[in-house]
């Protein structure tokens, strides 16, 4: 390999941090007459950097005005870069095959039902029992004279279980099983900083995981931790599970968290661009249909704004 490129990349991010640097400074309300005067001295140096200034402030145009760190501002730039990119025909077929499963359609194309992002189904099986499926989520059904087994291949599914003592229920995920006789409960995959769990509404619900087994009563959940163990705590089964009804219920909640739950039900990305904010609380109830809206909500509780970059990105930042 040369030289020429073996230091390219190295070169080129370098180039990268500072035309986000100067972006940053340039959009900055205190930015002084001699930070012009020293950023058209090192725009005038190279063509390239009037270049990568120029990329780094067209996409600043497209957020509005928001006011970005840079290393966020080098983040979003490099989302938009990978797709502009030309891409070596080996690493292509692996992002491409990553992003069919990232985006549930390879679960999909092996479930016996699925819903898109936003969309709730309500299903009901040979047998009786009723599955709720939430938002970009799908189930493989694998009934026999003595079992009935549930595949959970990705999101979460509520199940109201017919009783039969002689064809024992079990709901698989990756981690673990949670297995009944005639119960309500719920079972969710693991998806971004969120564990696998259980949440029982109604009935005894037997859950196994590699390390640990645990019976779980009526108001209790499980997480799966790192280890493999059960972390058991009483829960409001029917503020965790409100998405049933279209709605999604908050108490005290930090922001982030709440973002993390609303973005299940969207297109795209929402992105804090303050750690902090994410520690805000919040309580309310909004509908899952119209997320848009449920964001205006919260910018009218709290001091946060959100800005549309794009369709598919909002970025929320302190007003």
């Amino acid at each position: 390999m040369s030289i020429q490129a073996q230091t390219m990349p190295r070169d080129h991010d370098k180039l990268s941090k500072e035309a986000a640097r100067w972006a940053a400074r340039l959009q900055s309300s205190d930015a002084t007459a001699a930070d012009k005067a020293a950023f058209r001295e090192w725009r005038d140096k190279n063509p390239a950097h009037e270049a990568a200034y120029n990329e780094f402030a067209s996409l600043w145009g497209d957020l509005g005005g928001v006011r970005l760190p840079e290393n966020r501002l080098q983040q979003i730039r490099r989302g938009r870069t990978l797709k502009r990119t030309g891409i070596g025909g080996s690493l292509l077929a692996c992002l491409v095959a990553f992003g069919l499963y990232q985006n549930g359609y390879y679960d999909r194309y092996r479930a016996d039902y699925y819903t898109k992002t936003g969309e709730i189904a309500h299903i009901t099986l040979s047998d009786g029992s009723k599955i709720a499926l939430n938002s970009d989520s799908a189930i493989r059904v694998r009934y026999a004279p003595d079992h009935r087994d549930i595949d959970l291949l990705r999101g979460e599914a509520f199940f109201t279980v017919a009783h039969n003592a002689d064809r024992p229920f079990t709901v698989h995920e990756n981690n673990l099983s949670a297995r009944a006789v005639g119960t309500r409960y719920g079972v969710s995959t693991a998806h971004g900083d969120m564990p696998a769990d259980v949440q029982v509404e109604e009935g005894i619900v037997e859950v196994t995981s590699a390390s640990d087994h645990q019976l779980l009563t009526a108001g209790q959940a499980a997480e799966l931790d790192r280890d493999g163990m059960l972390n058991i705590e009483k829960t409001d089964i029917g503020n965790e599970t409100a998405w049933r009804d279209g709605k999604l219920v908050f108490s005290q909640k930090p922001l982030r968290d709440v973002l993390a739950s609303l973005e299940q039900y969207r297109t795209g990305r929402i992105i804090l661009l303050d750690d902090d904010i994410g520690n805000l609380q919040l309580s309310g109830i909004f509908d899952i249909a119209d997320t848009d809206q449920a964001l205006r909500s919260i910018a009218q509780r709290l001091p946060i704004t959100f800005s549309y970059a794009t369709p598919l990105l909002v970025i929320a930042h302190k007003k």
